[in-house]
């Protein structure tokens, strides 16, 4: 039997990223293309383990729950995290009603932007501290055994030991924005009035989301049966663990828990996405045409066997994520230019990308 070719597993990406292009086009024009493009390449980086952890699931699941998990999976996945999720943010911001902020965001989304705008400082605080959660855990990870940035996360990992220094960090940052808190910001061309709180508890919210995501998975990540962890596992023997749970052996139990991690990885890209673009549209078709292509990769994955093969691909976007973080928290008060945030966005991750290529052919010639 001839061999699925690896293009034809991407032909929905394709399909979903040209008809993007075309929309963003006119909708933006060439800004909007650029900054679909660049959620597109962030959310497939970011969400390059979810793929990974996927596969592995994937392969315990029967055949029809496969095809579910690209059909129903999707749906929820483009117009569920990448639609709702924002609006969400602006209802909570804003004292509109969800209804309201929901027909904002399609109909009139000139004003929406100036209702986010607005806002823009809660949603930089609590975005910005929530991916700097999801950096910090990278960094001080004791199981990681391969580093990228060895003089930096080497030693990170070694000091993990010490305590929970992402608490300790992400609290210190919090406790210094909080005691040095202007209480006027700049918005575009108007100085506004605000209260610290509304930069304080953005910020503690964003924690707590991180702290809740990761209960999340701590509970359905327990079978039921002892698993105690040491610093020699690796990480694929616990997303190997994981896939080999009760919970992922029946299909809709897997679809369920597939999804409920899919959306926990997509809020980094989701929360990141406002420092690319603050437009409901734009957001939802960048991010969307990336939730597409991980699906696709993780059937790849699942149809050829294939694990991780640039090893340093995460790292990349880990660290994207930490800069992004960086640039929220700086436009709590003050802009950034689109093309740094961008360059945040993107460098790290070609970085990452051309020395695993290195790395894999200097593997090739030692055998």
């Amino acid at each position: 039997m001839k061999q699925k070719s690896t293009l034809s597993y991407f032909n929905t990406f394709f399909l979903f990223f040209a008809i993007s292009v075309v929309i963003e086009l006119f909708y933006m024009g060439i800004l909007g293309v650029v900054q679909g493009t660049t959620l597109t390449i962030l959310e497939l980086s970011l969400s390059f383990d979810n793929a990974v952890i996927n596969a592995l699931i994937l392969v315990n699941m029967p055949p029809i729950w496969r095809r579910r998990f690209l059909t129903w999976g999707m749906l929820i996945a483009v117009f569920g995290v990448r639609l709702v999720f924002p609006i969400l943010i602006v209802f909570a911001t804003t004292e509109l009603s969800f209804v309201e902020s929901f027909t904002l965001a399609i109909n009139n989304p000139a004003e929406y932007e100036k209702i986010i705008t607005a806002s823009h400082h809660i949603v930089m605080a609590f975005g910005g501290v929530f991916l700097l959660m999801i950096f910090l855990s990278f960094l001080f990870n004791e199981n990681k055994d391969v580093h990228w940035i060895a003089i930096i996360e080497k030693y990170a990992s070694r000091w993990s030991n010490i305590g929970n220094l992402k608490m300790l960090i992400a609290i210190f940052i919090v406790a210094v924005i909080g005691f040095y808190a202007p209480s006027e910001i700049m918005i575009v061309d108007v100085v506004k009035k605000i209260d610290k709180s509304e930069i304080i508890l953005p910020m503690i919210y964003g924690i707590l989301l991180y702290l809740c995501i990761e209960f999340l998975r701590g509970i359905l990540e327990d079978d039921g049966t002892k698993h105690e962890t040491n610093s020699m596992e690796t990480e694929r023997e616990k997303i190997e663990h994981v896939a080999n749970s009760k919970l992922a052996k029946g299909g809709f139990a897997s679809f369920v828990y597939l999804e409920l991690i899919d959306m926990s990885f997509s809020f980094d890209g989701v929360l990141g996405a406002f420092a690319v673009s603050q437009n409901i549209v734009i957001i939802m078709l960048g991010l969307g045409a990336g939730a597409f292509a991980v699906r696709n990769l993780t059937i790849l994955m699942v149809d050829r066997g294939m694990v991780a093969e640039y090893r340093y691909l995460e790292h990349g976007a880990m660290w994207s994520v930490g800069f992004l973080a960086i640039s929220m928290i700086v436009q709590i008060f003050m802009h950034l230019p689109h093309a740094l945030i961008i360059a945040f966005a993107i460098i790290p991750i070609a970085i990452a990308f051309i020395h695993s290529v290195r790395e894999n052919k200097l593997d090739n010639l030692k055998i």
